[in-house]
C-alpha cells in the first residue's frame, strides 16, 4: 500500500522499533552493508564468499566470485559504490577485490597487501580511489583501481605527507575513511588514539599528501570512525568503552594561505556506565545524523543502543536478538536496521511496523472486531438522478491526476531520482546455496 495513504505518525517515525524478520545465513555473516538504494544487502561471509540479498524479497539474488577468484578466508569489510554497480571486498587473505557486479562471476580487478587488510572505503567512486588499512601497517594505502587503463596494475600508495614531520609512533593505522564532502580528505585513527586528517593533492597522475590535522583522542585503540553525510558530526569508537562525538567543520580557502581548516568540538560521550560493556559497531543515522545506533560487546549483550545525537540521550535500545550483534548498517528508504549475530552468522533487521489505514482507501469504512448484522435502508441503493451523477463524473475527472511523472522525494525525504544499477539474478548458484542450506538445517 502506499506510504502516503499510511498513518503519517508511523510512517515518518525516526528509527525502527520491532525486530521484524530474521536471515538464516549457511555460510555465517562477519560483515553487511545496505546499497545505497536500499534494495540490496551484501553479506560478508566466513568462508570467504559474498552475497547479495534482495530486500523486497529477503531472498539471495547473486554470490560474487562464482567462477573464479573470490576470497579464500573471512570477509572483513564491504563497501558499495555510489551508484551501486561496484562492490569493493577486502578479506583476510591479504587481497582487495573490486567487483563489478554487471559481471559478478569473477573480480573486475584485484590486489594482493603485505598482510590482512582491516577495512576498505570508497573515496571517490568517478575515479576508482579507495583508501584502505593493513594489519600492523604504521600508514593508510590510498588504492587507485585504474579502470580506465586495465592493461596497468593497481596502484597501491602510502598516506605519507611530503614534508613529514619528525617520526612519532602513533602506533597502526586501524581504520580509514573519507570526508563525504569532499573526495581529497582522508581521516585516520590508529591504535594509541590518534586522529588525523590528510589532504590529497594530484597533479599529472602523481599523488601527494599533506596533513591537516593531528589530535589525541584517547589512550587506546580507535576501533571506528564514522562521519555523517552532511559532513557536520563525526563520531569515534574506542577501545576505554566510550563513544566520542565531535561536530566537524571542515573549511577550505583555495585563495589563502590558510589553506584548509579541521575544527573539531566534542559535544557527547556515550558509555555504559553500569555494565562497563565496549561497543563492537556504529554508525549514524541518515543525511542529518539525529541518531546514533551502537552494538554491544559481550556474550550477555543481545541489544542495539540509540541515541539521540543533539541531547546525548539514549531514546531506544532494540532487542530480539539471541546472541551478541557484531555490524550494523542502516537502509534509510523504509527505515530498517540489519545487523549479523556473532555465533550464527544470522541477519537481524528491525523495521516499522505499521498497521493497515483502512479508511484512507474509503473515508466512511469503521473495522469491526466482530460481525455486525446491517440492516439495509429503504432507499440506500435507489438510482439517484442521471443528470446529478453525470454532474459528479464530470467534477471528478476536472482533477488532473499525474501517473506517469514521478516524484522526487518520498514521504521521508529521501532522493527518489538517483537511479541506481539493477543486479542480475545468478539463479545456478542461489540454488545451491539454497541446498547447503538444507543440509545444515538437515
Amino acid at each position: 500500500m502506499n506510504l502516503l495513504l499510511q498513518d503519517p505518525f508511523s510512517v515518518l517515525k525516526d528509527y525502527p522499533e520491532k525486530l521484524v524478520s530474521t536471515l538464516e545465513n549457511p555460510l555465517n555473516t562477519e560483515c553487511l552493508q545496505f546499497s545505497p538504494g536500499g534494495d540490496y544487502l551484501a553479506l560478508g561471509c566466513s568462508n570467504g564468499a559474498v552475497i547479495v540479498y534482495d530486500m523486497d524479497t529477503n531472498r539471495p539474488i547473486n554470490m560474487l566470485g562464482s567462477r573464479s577468484g573470490s576470497h579464500v578466508q573471512a570477509v572483513n569489510s564491504i563497501a558499495w559504490s555510489p551508484c551501486g554497480r561496484y562492490l569493493i571486498s577486502t578479506s583476510r587473505d591479504w587481497y582487495i577485490k573490486l567487483w563489478d557486479l554487471a559481471m559478478p562471476e569473477e573480480p573486475f580487478r584485484e590486489v594482493v597487501m603485505d598482510s590482512s587488510v582491516w577495512n576498505c572505503s570508497w573515496l571517490d567512486g568517478r575515479r576508482f580511489l579507495a583508501v584502505a588499512t593493513v594489519l600492523e601497517e604504521k600508514d593508510a594505502f590510498l588504492v587507485d583501481f585504474n579502470v580506465g587503463n586495465l592493461e596497468d596494475e593497481v596502484k597501491v600508495l602510502p598516506i605519507i605527507p611530503h614534508k613529514a614531520e619528525e617520526e612519532n609512533n602513533k602506533g597502526y593505522i586501524l581504520v580509514a575513511t573519507a570526508y563525504p564532502k569532499q573526495s581529497d580528505i582522508i581521516v585516520t585513527g590508529s591504535s594509541k588514539g590518534w586522529l588525523t586528517f590528510y589532504k590529497i593533492e594530484e597533479e599529472a597522475g602523481n599523488f601527494d599528501f599533506q596533513i591537516l590535522s593531528t589530535e589525541r583522542i584517547g589512550a587506546t585503540n580507535i576501533k571506528h570512525i564514522i562521519i555523517s553525510q552532511s559532513g557536520d558530526r563525526l563520531a569515534i569508537n574506542c577501545s576505554d568503552r566510550t563513544i566520542r562525538q565531535f561536530s566537524l567543520n571542515v573549511n577550505n580557502y583555495p585563495e589563502d594561505s590558510k589553506g584548509t581548516i579541521v575544527e573539531m568540538e566534542q559535544e557527547h560521550k556515550y558509555q555504559d556506565v553500569i555494565n562497563k560493556l565496549q561497543w563492537n559497531f556504529i554508525f549514524f543515522s541518515n543525511n542529518s545524523a539525529e541518531y546514533l545506533v551502537a552494538s554491544t560487546h559481550g556474550s550477555s549483550a543481545h541489544e542495539l543502543y540509540i541515541w539521540e545525537t543533539s541531547t546525548g540521550t539514549l531514546v531506544r535500545v532494540l532487542e530480539g536478538a539471541e546472541e551478541e550483534l557484531m555490524d550494523i548498517t542502516w537502509n534509510f528508504y523504509n527505515m530498517s536496521i540489519a545487523s549479523n549475530g556473532f555465533e550464527t552468522g544470522s541477519i537481524y533487521i528491525w523495521s516499522i511496523v505499521i498497521p493497515p489505514k483502512w479508511n484512507a482507501l474509503a473515508p466512511d469504512f469503521e473495522e469491526v472486531e466482530e460481525n455486525v448484522i446491517y440492516d439495509e435502508k429503504e432507499d440506500e441503493f435507489d438510482q439517484v438522478d442521471i443528470n446529478e451523477q453525470q454532474q459528479e463524473i464530470t467534477e471528478a475527472e476536472e482533477v488532473p491526476i499525474d501517473l506517469e511523472t514521478r516524484e522526487q522525494f518520498d514521504v521521508r525525504c529521501n532522493d527518489l531520482s538517483q537511479k541506481y544499477f539493477t543486479i542480475p539474478m545468478d539463479y545456478q548458484h542461489i540454488m545451491f546455496l539454497q541446498s547447503t542450506k538444507m543440509m545444515d538445517g538437515a
